[in-house]
């Protein structure tokens, strides 16, 4: 029986591996992605998908192409990782729902993720094309973070130690990790929505619009920048709050990803800050280019809080420590 629950938790540990690199590829391939807008590389291979102008190896003549190539060759690794995320977790989590739901719905998205790049190109990256684009980038991400940390949860032989006790769930309330996670989200959203309407730089000033907390009168474009604004106010405000919650002790995981998701936020803010009052064009593509790999981390430190508060609701679950194959302790003799 022993030497079954450590073969149980092997499975778990490497598992929990895998799912994290996924997570890693996933990452790098939104950053890519935003280099890619950013650069107005997303035409680079033409109107042609999954051919690069109409060749399999394109012609190289200018950075655009190499760009655009290099984005969707970096989306077949991510595919790759998917499924081997997926052939594992069908082959050893199969009664283990809280590894094996997230996992198959990472296999989903990404066949979803594939198709919105075909149909981005066919509208030639239409700004609300490449947002949805991005959405499922960032959802396919959570996925592969929910099952890292459910597969964890699964190895680990004191949850508590991950988790967080009865007296964390007190401490820091759910409901307010979960919108701070959406609240993440959507700054992300409207960033993207930000930069595809041409309203990167629609404010003068910073914090305020030309001086003004809500520029009605200054128009939509205006208006739209400072609903960013706003939202990312907002989404500071209840980080900071979480950190003072979290103060008096939760699980450790929970304290990491708030602590990074704290630490992300701020470099997030400054890079926004830097975009709006920055001149040099260069530097403005680099710095737009950091900041979604920022607000993507963000969000993904909030997703990998949000699954451990909802670890904590479920005080009860079963532990499935045993992957498919593996004998348990009440049917071993």
């Amino acid at each position: 029986m022993t030497s079954d629950l450590s073969q149980g938790a092997a499975h778990s540990r490497g598992f929990a591996r895998l799912a994290l690199w996924a997570a890693l590829v996933t990452l790098a391939m939104i950053v890519i992605g935003a280099v890619t807008r950013v650069t107005e590389s997303g035409m680079g291979c033409g109107p042609y998908w999954p051919s690069c102008n109409g060749h399999i190896i394109p012609e190289f003549y200018d950075m655009t192409v190499v760009i655009e190539f290099g984005h969707r060759l970096f989306a077949l690794v991510v595919g790759v990782f998917t499924a081997l995320v997926g052939i594992r977790a069908w082959r050893q989590f199969r009664d283990t729902p809280m590894v094996f739901t997230p996992s198959m719905i990472a296999v989903a998205l990404f066949f979803v993720q594939s198709g919105l790049g075909a149909v981005t190109v066919a509208l030639y990256n239409q700004w609300v094309s490449v947002m949805l684009h991005l959405a499922v980038a960032m959802f396919l991400l959570a996925a592969f973070l929910v099952a890292w940390v459910n597969a964890r949860y699964v190895e680990a032989r004191s949850p508590d130690a991950l988790v967080g006790s009865a007296q964390a769930r007190i401490v820091l309330p759910p409901t307010e990790v979960f919108l701070a996670t959406a609240l993440s989200f959507v700054v992300a959203m409207i960033g993207a929505a930000v930069a595809g309407t041409n309203a990167t730089r629609a404010c003068i000033g910073w914090p305020l619009c030309d001086g003004a907390v809500w520029p009605a009168d200054q128009g939509p474009l205006q208006m739209l920048h400072m609903l960013h604004r706003l939202v990312v106010g907002g989404l500071g405000l209840l980080l900071l709050l979480m950190v003072f919650q979290a103060r008096a002790g939760v699980g450790k995981l929970m304290w990491q990803a708030l602590m990074a998701a704290g630490a992300l936020f701020l470099i997030q803010s400054a890079l926004g800050a830097l975009i709006v009052l920055v001149d040099s064009r260069e530097l403005l593509t680099a710095v737009r280019a950091v900041h979604v790999l920022f607000a993507a981390s963000t969000w993904a430190a909030m997703v990998v809080a949000s699954t451990v508060a909802w670890l904590q609701l479920l005080p009860n679950v079963e532990r499935k420590t045993l992957p498919v194959g593996v004998s348990s302790a009440t049917t071993s003799s």
